[in-house]
């Protein structure tokens, strides 16, 4: 007879590896989370629909991830990322694509700015995640917009880089994750967190569910399996993409089949100042030897509502900027 006592170690050990999954929901309405999550206890872990406030409730074991979308979102940050917090948030994002002028739009200086200023003091509550840039490789965008924000950033208590991908292949991915992985080692930042990504040819919806299947096949055994993978999300929960009709469709059952089992995920956030502290003058010893790029005007400010629904509506249009900044520097 199995004893209690091995019973229970046994379910601790269950319990721990669901809840240190990698695999987020990006979403504009939460009840379809609750679809998507149906049954498949553990597949997704975190969730964020590029606001500060979950607007819904999540399912159990799928913690909310708030974000700091754009300049237009700092008049009621300080309330909704406490609510977050208190409610079980364990990491914060920065700011939604300032590297475009169709999204966030901020030179590396202002966001820095800022992200010192609205971002930074919660850094002994959670970990604290950069502003998610493009995978374009124009001159100013992409990890070269990241380079100069860390740049600026020195005393910012970064913990993970956050970046989006569109392109033609699981391959165009794992390249551009591996650039990513090691350009944020060289600012001492362990993890990487893909927030955004699906093939060029899905951002407007699944244009074949053969060929998306095939590339998240592929692309969740390897965000998985690496180390240095803290988080990624798939562009997004929502009809057309991983449902249909109100329905989980064949990408959302790959999406969603397997319990990721990494142990860098949303259960463990930073605990002490101390860390906080080390990991800051590392990060400034790094960025002191990077040389910044030219500081471009920041738009006028949004509001936080306002970047959630810009975000419904031209999520399409977002994607295309970014596919064709990336198309562009493959092509110049």
């Amino acid at each position: 007879m199995v004893s209690f006592t091995k019973l229970f170690t046994l379910g601790l050990i269950a319990a721990l590896t669901e809840a240190s999954g990698k695999r987020g929901a990006a979403y504009n309405e939460a009840s379809l989370v609750k679809t998507l999550t149906s049954g498949k206890s553990g597949a997704v872990s975190w969730s964020y629909n590029w606001a500060q406030e979950a607007d819904g409730d999540m399912p159990s074991g799928v913690k909310f991830v708030p974000m700091l979308w754009g300049t237009g979102s700092v008049s009621t940050w300080t309330s909704a990322v406490e609510k977050a917090l208190s409610g079980g948030s364990t990491h914060i994002l920065g700011f939604n694509e300032p590297d475009m002028t169709s999204q966030a739009d901020m030179s590396a200086s202002s966001a820095a700015t800022l992200y010192k200023k609205y971002i930074t003091p919660y850094g002994d509550r959670a970990t604290l995640i950069s502003p998610a840039v493009t995978s374009s490789e124009n001159s100013g965008q992409g990890l070269s917009w990241f380079k100069s924000f860390m740049a600026e950033c020195t005393s910012c208590n970064v913990s993970a880089l956050a970046v989006h991908w569109y392109g033609g292949s699981f391959a165009q991915l794992e390249s551009f994750m591996t650039e990513a992985i090691s350009t944020a080692g060289k600012y001492d930042i362990d993890e990487v967190w893909l927030t955004e990504f699906a093939l060029d040819a899905d951002t407007s919806g699944i244009s074949d569910q053969s060929t998306a299947k095939t590339f998240l096949e592929k692309s969740i055994a390897w965000l998985d399996s690496h180390p240095k993978v803290g988080g990624y999300a798939y562009f997004y929960t929502a009809n057309g993409y991983l449902l249909t009709s109100g329905s989980v469709n064949s990408v959302g059952d790959v999406y969603v089949a397997a319990s990721s089992s990494s142990s860098s995920s949303t259960s463990s956030s930073k605990s002490t100042k101390t860390t906080t502290k080390t990991k800051t003058s590392t990060q400034t010893k790094t960025a002191a030897s990077t040389t910044t790029t030219k500081a471009k005007t920041t738009k006028a400010a949004e509001s936080t509502k306002t970047a959630k629904t810009t975000k419904v509506v031209t999520s399409t249009k977002k994607v295309t900027k970014t596919v064709t900044a990336h198309q562009a520097a493959k092509t110049a």
